[in-house]
């Protein structure tokens, strides 16, 4: 994809170019429509200033923030949700899932005879923009979404009731516990493998292909161990948005009625994640991270790689599943190393007690990072994907009415606009940091049950969300390429 990298000093003549380079047609398989189709680096002082006050927000919630009051507060309606006219919801969300599942149908067939350019093809910017960073973001604000438009429900239940008559009883198997999160891990890393490291992620016919066998596995897969236990613990994308579900800023009371809430109050009332669901945690966070860190000046230049002469996605197929992994492996190292030293300092006898219930934590500062990393390309990508809406073929259709429609940046033209953007970016960082590190320490407190073991336990914790945070300020600010 051509990108262009705007700097306070030269916004108009950047904005400038992107016009004139934004008519020249690409090739399916140079572009991504994941990346930011225009880069707005954060300024070093956004950067400092931001991380410094990740560092005192820390220490001020650690050293003086009335755990005890906050977690009252903060978890007074995160009741049990009430069951709801299970059958009447059941054949609902039946119907929306199969709306859902012949809309997916379509975009794999518009993505097999389609237009090939992936920013004009609806499948690529649905998949990737639309679902990996404008689903993600919904589910924070509305709540489990995918259990509703999920492709597969919808088609398991009709076919089930149509095997009733050959006295079919349903899974064959139940999914063994002992395999926790294992199927869902391999599927993420398998997505986070696809979008980072494949050749051409978003080539519509390639992404068609990948996407009808994702759908075929799942869908088999239900039909051997259940849907219920598998979109638990199998299928990816439903564990997935259940996490970031969690964030949503409503709860369900005791009388079943849903009520606003503090953000995050559901991450205290829910079960202890297993070891498997923290790797899983930790995984979508490392992928996030990865997609930053891949680009950078400093990682292309420590893979050998020059980044005004980028030779192609296949010079960087083997580094980025290499680093991949390792980013993975770091983060979760990292992460049971700082619980375990916290539940230790704060004299626990179990150093793994109350890890799970800390992962969680983690979800607010991946959503917070995930937000200011893809907010350009949603606010430019969404655009494109209005186009492919109304003409999904490439055909010339104008199903919506759109007219003599063109995709604009014409609202990072103007310097104060932008420097709203570079407030926004770095305030969401930080505030995700500030909401981590609240519900780390009220879940520390009712782990420890003192204020004072808790904040001995969350310091390794603390520090390393402090470390991510500063992190991700950086690769806001540094200058990236490829």
């Amino acid at each position: 994809m051509i990108r262009v990298r705007a700097v306070p000093s030269r916004l108009q003549a950047a904005s400038l170019l992107a016009a004139v380079l934004g008519a020249i047609p690409m090739g399916g398989a140079l572009a991504h429509t994941s990346q930011r189709a225009l880069v707005m680096l954060l300024p070093t002082t956004h950067y400092l200033i931001g991380s410094a006050i990740a560092v005192a927000v820390t220490f001020a919630v650690l050293g003086f923030l009335p755990a005890r009051i906050l977690g009252r507060f903060i978890g007074r309606e995160t009741q049990a949700p009430a069951k709801i006219a299970p059958q009447r919801e059941n054949w609902r969300r039946t119907t929306v899932s199969g709306i859902s599942f012949f809309v997916f149908a379509f975009l794999i067939y518009a993505g097999f005879a389609g237009s090939r350019d992936p920013l004009a093809n609806p499948l690529p910017l649905t998949i990737w923009t639309l679902g990996w960073v404008g689903l993600t973001l919904a589910h924070a604000f509305l709540g489990n979404v995918w259990n509703w438009i999920n492709p597969w429900s919808g088609p398991y239940r009709v076919l089930l009731q149509a095997l009733k008559p050959f006295a079919w009883r349903g899974p064959l198997f139940r999914l063994p516990e002992s395999l926790g999160h294992g199927f869902a891990i391999l599927g993420l890393f398998a997505f986070g493998w696809f979008e980072l490291a494949a050749l051409a992620p978003d080539d519509p016919e390639r992404l068609a292909w990948a996407a009808a066998i994702y759908w075929s596995i799942n869908f088999a897969a239900m039909l051997v161990f259940g849907e219920a236990d598998w979109r638990a613990r199998g299928e990816c994308f439903s564990v997935f948005f259940r996490f970031v579900s969690l964030l949503a800023p409503f709860a369900r009371t005791r009388g079943g009625r849903i009520v606003p809430a503090v953000p995050g109050a559901r991450l205290l009332a829910e079960a202890s994640p297993s070891p498997s669901a923290v790797l899983f945690i930790v995984l979508a966070l490392a992928i996030v991270s990865f997609d930053g860190l891949n680009k950078t000046f400093w990682y292309l230049d420590l893979i050998g790689i020059n980044p005004l002469a980028f030779p192609g996605r296949s010079a960087v197929m083997l580094p980025n599943t290499l680093g991949l992994i390792l980013m993975f492996g770091a983060l979760a190292g990292l992460f049971f190393f700082c619980a375990a030293a916290g539940a230790r300092g704060a004299g626990g006898k179990d150093p793994w007690a109350g890890t799970g219930k800390l992962a969680l934590a983690l979800l607010p500062i991946s959503l917070a990072y995930h937000f200011s990393h893809y907010v350009t390309v949603l606010m430019i990508n969404s655009q494109y994907a209005l186009a492919a809406a109304s003409d999904p073929l490439g055909t010339g259709l104008d199903l919506l009415g759109l007219g003599d429609f063109h995709v604009t940046v014409s609202f990072l033209n103007d310097y104060h606009a932008v420097k709203i953007l570079w407030n926004l970016v770095a305030g969401v960082i930080v505030a995700g940091h500030l909401w981590a590190v609240v519900l780390s320490h009220v879940i520390a407190i009712r782990l420890h049950g003192s204020p004072r073991r808790a904040g001995v336990s969350q310091v390794p914790l603390a520090a390393m969300m402090v470390a991510y945070t500063v992190f991700g300020l950086w690769l806001l600010s540094t200058p990236t390429g490829a």
